[in-house]
């Protein structure tokens, strides 16, 4: 049955409802050189017996028979006729730029819309082209409507830039990260973007060892290298203003992820890059080209392939079975430690990797286990992205994960991510996946179905944007309001006139904490308050919340945010989850820093204490003392 609904999806063939719809394809020629328009549409089917009686009896000649060729679209020569006049048009006024008006309109047109939406969005997309290219040099972008604009055209270096992009496609052990980093190596001004600060640490350590001097840009650091040509930064950190010659963005296809999936959509359409490589799984490729079409871009695509394949194990193996080079994935600090414990229990050297842990511990844990100090690793799927370690085996403990609000089974492309650790190239010569007996019993048979799965993007997928200061100052300034709130709120409703192609980012918190800035520092400009409200607070933790008011606060009263107070609270021989909260507080504190210079200050302090942490957590980790204890349960996530 699985099999059959697959045949149908590759056919275009879709349910709503009760009803069946065909996703058909019809190609426009328009009177320009070269200039076709390839059209999606769909089509209710008016009798879906054919395909009942496929689900019965499996024979897909029957059904294709019974389907037809596909129709021609019912309104084409409406949607001719209105892309004809939308060329004239441009023709007209800025035929020197024509070949980036194209990708626009085909991007609209790949996208299924009713008739009245299609023409309003082609119409959108030519306005938006001819704006810029009438204005390039002049225009003044806050005297201009938000959504007419478009987003894209609001990075104005990036659209003044001819951007040659390559997507480097591939799933994990590929070879494409090592292929990029060789390319960004030769640039005479780069960039790394990733999507962790430990992969920025990485990044960093990979062009040194190329003989490249690289300067390291994260949320909570600035470390610039003498005669640097590169940076390594996390992807949030992105400069959209000035030029460079190589830019690389890996792990694309976190576009699509809820909560951060915004900053590949801004460093994809606004790094001003000549030569931009983005990095990405094969399911993120239409995505991304529909992006960059939005900007008037065209992109090649490099495939790279697996150097060898991950086996599934034939049947659950014990935590007994264990041997050297095995890695546990589990879904939340809670059970890393427990089966840390199990682990060890057993006599195995163990080395530990989750979320919580700083950056440096987790290098440091991934190290031990490299060189062979531990024999085993524990470890949440943060081992999923980047990290490049000597796993032959990697066993699932669980399918399911706690994503927030409840426990969820795994999907494909988390499960190819985590399993594609196994048999990395030059380490192993083969890899294989399975599951702990000691896991549900569904885990086993889940797995096999989920693994010769290919990952797909999310259907009707839309590009997360959030807000930046241009926007927030349009609003502002635009309509006269001075609570960030206030100009927040605004600027959710006003991208819902892009809503085609664009949606709102995930920004709950940042609404919650700027109605708190509002309140307890509302005298603080507003751009400093954006700034406070991108934070990287964890606001289901109140102590640390407060904390991060109480700065807020005093910044806006006294222009200092006074001592850190946690410096004295805890120590290196603390409890673990002690010195993880602090190390919370150390890294909120370091991000405030380096956005409001003389307002925090204890820099050298704040670093001592993070390092001291960062020495007593891995003493604890590397030590045998079981560590999962009732008082050190800080919550479900890893």
């Amino acid at each position: 049955m699985q099999r059959r609904s697959s045949l149908l999806d590759s056919l275009g063939l879709s349910r709503d409802g009760v009803s069946w719809h065909r996703l058909c394809h019809q190609s426009l020629q328009l009177p320009q050189p070269g200039w076709q328009i390839a059209l999606a549409f769909q089509v209710e089917l008016p009798d879906a017996s054919p395909i009942w009686t496929f689900y019965r009896d499996g024979d897909l000649a029957a059904l294709e028979q019974a389907l037809g060729p596909a129709p021609a679209c019912a309104h084409a020569a409406a949607l001719q006729s209105h892309l004809e006049a939308l060329l004239a048009r441009s023709v007209s006024g800025h035929e020197q730029h024509l070949d980036s008006l194209l990708p626009r309109l085909q991007a609209e047109c790949a996208t299924p819309q009713p008739l009245p939406a299609l023409l309003a969005a082609c119409t959108r997309a030519q306005d938006r082209w001819e704006h810029q290219v009438a204005e390039l040099d002049t225009l003044e972008r806050l005297n201009t409507e938000l959504a007419f604009q478009g987003y894209p055209d609001s990075f104005e270096t990036a659209r003044h830039m001819q951007r040659s992009v390559t997507l480097y496609v591939g799933p994990p052990n590929s070879g494409k990260t090592h292929a990029a980093f060789d390319r960004l190596a030769q640039a005479h001004a780069g960039a790394y973007l990733a999507p962790l600060r430990l992969l920025a640490l990485e990044g960093r350590d990979r062009l040194v060892g190329r003989g490249v001097a690289c300067s390291l840009l994260t949320g909570e650091e600035n470390v610039p290298a003498e005669d640097a040509r590169v940076v390594s930064s996390t992807i949030e950190m992105v400069d959209t203003g000035k030029p460079i010659d190589v830019a690389v963005i890996d792990e694309a296809q976190m576009l699509f992820d809820g909560y951060r999936g915004w900053a590949w959509t801004q460093a994809i359409v606004g790094v001003p890059a000549d030569e931009l490589i983005i990095i990405c799984s094969a399911y993120a490729v239409p995505a991304i080209e529909n992006l960059l079409g939005l900007a008037g871009e065209r992109c090649t695509v490099r495939h790279f392939e697996r150097k060898q394949e991950v086996q599934l194990l034939p049947a659950p193996l014990p935590i007994a079975a264990l041997k050297k080079g095995d890695a546990v994935v589990a879904f939340s600090r809670r059970d890393v430690l427990m089966l840390r414990d199990q682990v060890a229990a057993a006599g195995h050297a163990v080395a530990v990797i989750y979320g919580a842990l700083p950056p440096e511990v987790r290098r440091r844990e991934a190290e031990r286990f490299a060189s062979g100090d531990a024999t085993i690793l524990v470890a949440t799927d943060a081992i999923g992205m980047g990290l490049n370690l000597p796993i032959r085996r990697v066993l699932f403990s669980t399918l399911t994960k706690f994503d927030g609000t409840t426990d969820r089974p795994l999907s494909v492309s988390e499960v190819h991510q985590i399993a594609g650790r196994a048999g990395r190239f030059g380490m192993h010569d083969e890899g294989f996946v399975g599951v702990l007996r000691e896991a549900e019993v569904s885990a086993a048979r889940l797995l096999r179905e989920l693994l010769p799965k290919n990952p797909r993007a999310p259907r009707d997928f839309k590009a997360a944007v959030a807000p930046n200061w241009w926007h927030v100052q349009t609003i502002a300034s635009r309509l006269g309001l001075s609570k960030l709130r206030a100009v927040l709120g605004v600027f959710v409703d006003q991208l819902r006139l892009d809503d085609a192609h664009f949606a709102v980012a995930e920004l709950e918190q940042m609404l919650d904490l700027a109605e708190s800035l509002d309140q307890v520092a509302g005298t603080l400009p507003l751009k400093q308050r954006f700034i406070y409200a991108q934070a990287p607070v964890d606001t289901r933790l109140p102590a640390l919340l407060q904390e991060y008011l109480d700065w807020a606060s005093h910044h806006a009263r006294q222009g200092k945010a006074g001592p850190p107070w946690f410096l004295d609270s805890v120590d290196g021989h603390s409890r673990l989850d002690q010195m993880e909260q602090a190390l919370r507080s150390c890294t909120l504190w370091l991000w405030l820093d380096l956005r409001f210079p003389g307002v925090y200050g204890h820099v050298e302090e704040v670093i001592d204490l993070r390092s001291r942490l960062n020495e007593g957590i891995e003493r604890q980790l590397k030590g045998k003392r079981p560590l999962w204890q009732s008082r050190g349960r800080a919550g479900r996530r890893g």
